[in-house]
């Protein structure tokens, strides 16, 4: 340890010294250009180097398709945008064109996803269909008594409704109409027909004229048919039948449902 004396008489001496020893240890901080930054050399003390700055580093983020946000400093926040726009359990997400997309919500339970490029993504849920299965039945009955004492065509109670679950599907239509001709004197006849809301869909005037080709007053039968109907639609679609007699003379009429009999009608949804 050196006395004040000697700091005193070996002071300038001293220094140099000192200043010689931090020169050989700071050596390596010495020199670098602007914007470049130390980095450690070795493991030993005080050895370092200087460095450029995007040498190893991130200078910049950029968001690309599908993700948000980004930038060239500070703290920067990134977000998966497809992700942000699932809401709910079972999102799907549809691309809606060139680097687009949206969210396609869950289908009810049993659809299935189906391609329709009527839609924006490509994509809908609809119910499972196949070829020929049978998609859904409704059954209809109608035990009223009903007397149509005109030859125009009246509805005659029976009917059903059906809504189909593709547009595609066909409608498969089985129905029994029990029909009475009554009439005071000579022939009696009686027709039916199958309409589909207002369109008549199949006259069964030629193949079902219950005429009792004599003087016999009183014609009692029963009118079974099948339809395959293509009805193009996924909205409620009713089928029904009319009923009218072929004369009104000698007080003629068609009795549908006569004495409360029953008449039916069977509609099959049939997967295309």
């Amino acid at each position: 340890m050196p006395t004040a004396v000697d700091l005193v008489t070996d002071l300038p001496a001293d220094f140099e010294v000192f200043g010689q020893a931090v020169a050989t240890s700071m050596a390596d901080l010495l020199g670098g250009t602007t914007g470049q930054v130390l980095s450690k050399a070795t493991s030993a003390d005080m050895y370092f180097t200087w460095i450029t700055n995007d040498v190893g580093d991130i200078t910049a983020v950029t968001a690309g398709t599908g993700i948000s946000g980004g930038g060239t400093s500070g703290a920067i926040t990134v977000t998966n945008s497809m992700a942000t726009a699932i809401d709910a359990k079972g999102d799907l997400i549809g691309g809606t064109g060139a680097d687009t997309f949206s969210r396609l919500a869950v289908g009810a339970n049993g659809t299935v996803l189906t391609a329709d490029s009527a839609e924006a993504t490509g994509l809908k849920w609809a119910t499972a269909g196949g070829g020929g299965k049978v998609l859904q039945v409704v059954f209809a009955s109608t035990s009223t008594q009903t007397i149509v004492a005109s030859t125009t065509y009246t509805d005659s109670t029976l009917t059903a409704t059906i809504t189909p679950t593709l547009a595609t599907s066909k409608v498969l239509v089985i129905y029994n109409q029990q029909l009475v001709a009554q009439r005071a004197a000579a022939a009696a006849g009686a027709m039916a027909q199958l309409l589909r809301g207002s369109t008549s869909i199949q006259d069964l005037a030629t193949t079902s004229d219950l005429s009792t080709g004599s003087a016999t007053t009183y014609y009692n039968n029963t009118v079974g048919a099948t339809y395959l109907d293509a009805p193009a639609t996924t909205s409620a679609t009713t089928y029904k039948t009319q009923v009218k007699t072929t004369t009104t003379a000698n007080s003629g009429q068609a009795i549908a449902q006569a004495s409360n009999a029953v008449s039916t009608i069977t509609l099959l949804e049939i997967g295309a």
